[in-house]
């Protein structure tokens, strides 16, 4: 297959390498350059050694061209000025990006989990690359064949056939990740639908090579970002394991339903159907939420006769030149639901019920700060792929538990006092809750803890990031006070 090619192809290499180095070598021992090209080639063999290769033919040049407009050619504050800067800039985004996505879909792996994570900020990375991480938030290729995945439906639940435990199998998965596709099926015991959620094999290898080869990155390109790469590690501990996440399932089920049951749900485990690479549940019936939100901004972008991704494209930019001001969910809820009453009132009918977009974000919120500072028990990755609006068009559906953290009532009792301080814009009240928390700093400057605890746990705007970008502003940070959080994971992801 292309798998075995391409070890090929690099096993290849690796020996012709072994060569030119024992040629121009001289008064070396023959021995040596042998050894060498051997090891090359065992290496290639070795799957996360050739992805660790893979991943530094592609990312090595790209760094070291960024490296060079930004440093050499076309310094921040240089003769050439911003505009050329900038305009040095976009040629290579457009270059690059497409050879990222190519790479990042070939690859997989943790690279496609990052290219999810970064993607769920449009300040993270330049639009041009944005347009298609977006996409891979609900659509990824699969990988996993349906044979494939009953084969491992089979080994890990212990029978001769999934025909003993399941019937109405799909072939298509109604759902791609990063380690895993979801299919739909029904339980024979009972009759009822199920989505089966099932690992790729050697799913979790690849992820841990793919995380140790990008720390030797993040080590030398971004510094300020190895400390948080080393924390999200510690993250997918777990994830690979989902029985984890049929006990996080049973958590986030037993603290949120009591409360929150009214407005959402969230799928029920199915026991004889768990093991460490398959998980079963109740399956949900719906779509995902940002294709319910689009199917009804259709209308409005047919009425200027362009596509719905153009009309999202025009109103961001309307944001960011300022042509738009943005608005609070608060005041968003209460359009909606007055345009609502208006509706009734003078009996408009519509195909589909507008969404209360400001009112399910706070929900999220307030879901959210449950979960972090009563529960003490949180969904560190709740990305918009995991959001479902069910059939009812009321209720939201909330899936994907593999990333769950629990948070001691010590530091819940510090991040609530920072959050307080936070809300009062106090600069010396945030330094000092930050100080008496886990993060360790060099010089614990007052400006840099407030406003990088604003950015992390309380807003972007102006004031905080004095015209930075999210890496200036981090860099910013790092080069001041030389910060470094034992708890980074918890800082960034609340």
């Amino acid at each position: 297959g292309a798998s075995n090619t391409a070890q090929t192809q690099l096993a290849a290499s690796a020996l012709v390498a072994s060569h030119l180095f024992l040629v121009h070598v001289v008064g070396r021992p023959r021995y040596l350059a042998y050894g060498l090209g051997g090891a090359l080639v065992l290496g290639c063999l070795d799957e996360g050694f050739r992805r660790c290769i893979e991943f530094w033919v592609v990312v090595f040049p790209l760094w070291c061209h960024y490296f060079w407009v930004d440093k050499v050619s076309h310094p921040k504050g240089g003769p050439k000025g911003d505009e050329q800067r900038d305009a040095e800039f976009s040629k290579l985004h457009a270059r690059y990006s497409p050879i990222i996505r190519r790479a990042t879909l070939y690859m997989r792996g943790f690279y496609l989990k990052a290219a999810q994570l970064v993607s769920t900020r449009d300040d993270f990375l330049p639009e041009i690359y944005l347009e298609w991480l977006r996409k891979l938030q609900d659509e990824v290729p699969m990988t996993l064949s349906s044979q494939e995945a009953k084969q491992v439906i089979a080994k890990e639940l212990e029978v001769a056939s999934i025909e003993d435990l399941l019937t109405d199998w799909h072939d298509e998965p109604i759902g791609t990740a990063s380690i895993g596709q979801v299919y739909k099926a029904r339980l024979k015991s009972t009759g009822e639908e199920v989505a089966i959620k099932v690992q790729v094999p050697k799913a979790e290898r690849m992820f841990r090579a793919d995380i140790s080869c990008l720390k030797m990155f993040t080590y030398m390109a971004i510094p300020w970002a190895y400390e948080n790469l080393k924390e999200i590690e510690k993250l997918f501990e777990t994830e690979f394991d989902y029985m984890e996440e049929f006990r996080n399932l049973e958590a986030m089920r037993s603290n949120l339903l009591p409360n929150w049951g009214h407005r959402i749900y969230i799928p029920r485990p199915i026991a004889e159907l768990c093991s460490r690479h398959v998980l079963g549940m109740e399956l949900l019936k719906g779509e995902k939420f940002i294709t319910a939100v689009r199917r009804r901004l259709q209308p409005l972008a047919e009425q200027r006769g362009i596509s719905v991704e153009e009309y999202e494209q025009e109103q961001l930019e309307a944001l960011r030149s300022g042509k738009r001001k943005a608005e609070s969910a608060a005041w968003l809820h209460w359009k909606i639901t007055l345009w609502k009453f208006w509706r009734r009132l003078c009996g408009f009918k519509s195909d589909l019920e507008p969404i209360d977009v400001g009112g399910i974000f706070e929900m999220l919120m307030s879901i959210h700060g449950q979960q972090v500072l009563k529960d003490g028990c949180f969904n560190a990755d709740p990305h918009p792929g995991n959001i479902l609006m069910l059939e009812d068009g009321k209720t939201l559906g909330l899936i994907d538990f593999g990333q769950v953290m629990y948070v001691p009532v010590e530091f819940r009792l510090k991040l609530a006092r920072l959050m307080l301080a936070l809300s009062r814009r106090s600069p010396p009240d945030v330094a000092r809750c930050e100080s008496s928390s886990t993060v360790t700093r060099k010089y614990y400057k007052e400006d840099v803890q407030y406003r990088i605890c604003s950015f992390w746990l309380d807003r972007d705007d102006e004031e905080i990031t004095q015209g930075r970008n999210i890496f200036d502003l981090m860099v910013w940070g790092e080069a001041e006070e030389r910060g470094r959080s034992t708890n980074t994971r918890m800082h960034a992801q609340l």
